[in-house]
């Protein structure tokens, strides 16, 4: 199987003036013209279940139509976030967008606000069944929309009120560069010399082995945050007062009731979670203790915390990644393996980092009709191998979900992220067969590492961000060193004793492109509990793999409690959580004792 590594967005277009985005332009905006004008005067939908049958598949039909030139647009600024070229058509194509839902914003403000008998009538109505979670999602948020008017307000003005702030933070963080020192090897000899590296890659070596790389790596992390600390003190203010503006808008009684409503998420399932993993924050305090003995440190400042045990210096070829993955899938289904296939060899996964691409890691989905592509920074890390796997996670979702309407064809986070990371732990166990008892120490601290950056630092950075939304909208404004205390608070809340912070640690908030989303960040650790539970119940029944492939099938057709529910799992009760998170207490003890065996404690 040839790989291709960079992406071939031919599929969807030649260049940003392809005549075949016009066209589609062009049809999308007939065909909202036709629903405005039809539904726009016949108001029946509000009352006959087979009229909004109709009405609704006119406007999955709308939603199926034109995503091509967005999700080209959208590709091509991620290789090139400064291209101005780009930029204005981007800016071209979100008029076009607000010109469309100037058009249609009527049908679910007022389907929304449908009379009670008939809510009842339609949520009930099998003509209505594949629309159904819509329906009940849109009615138990009606309290909270405005006016048609005020929408179209909020609508036109949420680019330069948010979205531009943070897409500049994005664009400048992915231009800066740094010199660093880096170990390369040349003419066969391994040397450390000094080269200008993107910001991504200096982030890469902040867990170097070699202190002075990654004292390097910190010194140059530094410098770029400190330049861009007042724009982002701008930045973040700017997207804290505009969420406060928005949130009393619609009578939100708390900063996070957005996005729970957004997910389908009940506000009590998620601070069940954060209670109890912020119970279990000892864990992690543990897991540093320990990491602590074994490199023989007192403790580790705050961009050394992923700092890693061992002499397992290996590195990953991205080919030899894509063999890991493989051969993991091929224990979970072959639809997997194919799909996956499908990914790696057709121009769908953009793998190395480059100057101008944006950082981090992605899959971009925008449609049944429309192709599924996976962006990397590839650096021959293990973490990148698990990385890759999961993206692909994401993507096989997608895929999977092809046969699901557009308009529930995009999953909740609170699902999305577990379908990511269900592939993760098999690609681990992959990669740990037969190395030595050495080796395995060193990934078995790897993996706790990743869990409990998953788990644990996620539920601590969306505690940072609810006090950080509470304190803005107490004081009016927060300065940098406000924000930052507040983010070494929470950071040190699951870190423990173990981690030093200081000034510096404080520009961490900076680069954290979640915090742009709020609240998003509880998914990551939903997700690999969630995910933990569908592996257990797959490795003692591997019958159990028809339920999973249900789930991948099931985009937003089914709220996140009924999905989880499905499989026999209750997302409600704290000793759900509890029991992901004892399962990473008892690898911890499995580590320590391995530790032990090999009198590395």
């Amino acid at each position: 199987m040839k790989l291709q590594t960079q992406w071939d967005l031919s599929k969807l277009g030649k260049g940003i003036n392809d005549p075949k985005f016009k066209k589609e332009r062009a049809l999308v905006l007939e065909k909202v013209q036709a629903f405005a004008k039809k539904w726009g005067k016949d108001k029946s939908f509000l009352n006959d279940e087979k009229k909004l049958r109709k009405a609704l598949d006119q406007y999955n039909d709308i939603a199926e139509t034109g995503n091509k030139e967005s999700l080209y647009l959208f590709l091509a600024l991620s290789l090139d976030g400064g291209n101005i070229e780009l930029q204005a058509a981007a800016k071209k194509l979100e008029d076009f967008g607000n010109q469309l839902s100037e058009y249609i914003r009527f049908f679910m403000l007022e389907l929304a606000q449908t009379e009670k008998k008939y809510q009842k009538i339609f949520i009930q109505s099998l003509e209505l069944k594949p629309y159904r979670q819509l329906l009940k999602d849109l009615f138990a948020n009606a309290q909270y929309n405005l006016s048609e008017k005020e929408e179209k307000i909020l609508s036109l003005k949420s680019g330069v009120a948010s979205g531009n702030w943070a897409a500049m933070l994005d664009e400048f963080l992915s231009q800066e560069e740094e010199t660093i020192w880096l170990e390369k090897t040349i003419s066969g000899k391994t040397k450390i010399i000094k080269e200008k590296v993107p910001f991504e890659k200096i982030l890469s070596e902040l867990s170097s082995p070699k202190k002075k790389i990654r004292e390097s790596a910190e010194h140059a992390m530094n410098k770029v945050l400190t330049r861009l600390a007042p724009l982002a003190e701008k930045e973040m203010n700017s997207l804290l007062e505009d969420k406060k503006i928005n949130d009393e808008l619609r009578s939100f009684d708390r900063p996070d009731a957005a996005r729970h409503l957004a997910e389908g998420v009940s506000p009590e399932i998620v601070d069940t979670l954060r209670t109890v993993v912020a119970k279990n924050f000892s864990l992690a305090h543990d897991f540093y203790r320990l990491k602590a003995k074994l490199l023989k440190q007192d403790s580790f400042r705050y961009a050394e915390r992923n700092l890693r045990y061992g002499k397992l210096h290996k590195k990953y070829s991205y080919q030899e990644s894509v063999h890991i993955v493989e051969q993991a899938f091929s224990r979970i289904d072959t639809e997997f393996v194919d799909i996956f296939q499908g990914l790696v060899s057709s121009g769908a996964v953009d793998v190395f980092p480059k100057k101008g691409k944006t950082g981090g890691a992605f899959c971009a989905s925008y449609g049944v009709l429309d192709p599924i592509y996976i962006m990397l920074n590839y650096t021959e890390t293990a973490r990148d191998v698990t990385t890759l796997a999961h993206e692909t996670g994401h993507a096989i979702h997608a895929s999977c979900a092809r046969g699901e309407l557009q308009l529930n064809y995009n999953p909740p986070m609170a699902t999305a992220e577990v379908a990511s990371t269900f592939c993760e732990d098999f690609v681990f166990e992959e990669m740990l067969a037969g190395v030595s008892d050495e080796e395995r120490l060193v990934m078995m601290l790897d993996k706790l590492q990743d869990q409990i950056n998953t788990i644990f630092r996620q539920i601590a950075a969306y505690n940072f961000e609810f006090e950080l939304h509470h304190t803005f909208r107490e004081a009016g404004y927060l300065s940098r060193d406000a924000i930052g205390k507040i983010f070494n608070t929470h950071m040190q809340s699951y870190l423990g004793k173990k981690v030093r912070f200081d000034s510096d640690s404080a520009l961490g908030w900076i680069y954290w492109g979640h915090f742009r989303s709020p609240f998003y960040v509880y998914s990551y650790a939903m997700g690999l509990l969630c995910a933990k539970a569908m592996q257990s119940k797959l490795k003692k029944d591997p019958s159990f793999i028809k339920e999973i492939k249900e789930f991948y099938q099931t985009g937003s057709s089914l709220s996140p409690k009924e999905i989880f529910a499905k499989m026999g799992v209750d997302i409600t009760k704290a000793d759900f959580w509890q029991e992901g998170i004892d399962e990473i207490g008892e690898l911890l003890k499995e580590t320590k004792k391995l530790a032990k065996k090999l009198k590395r404690i």
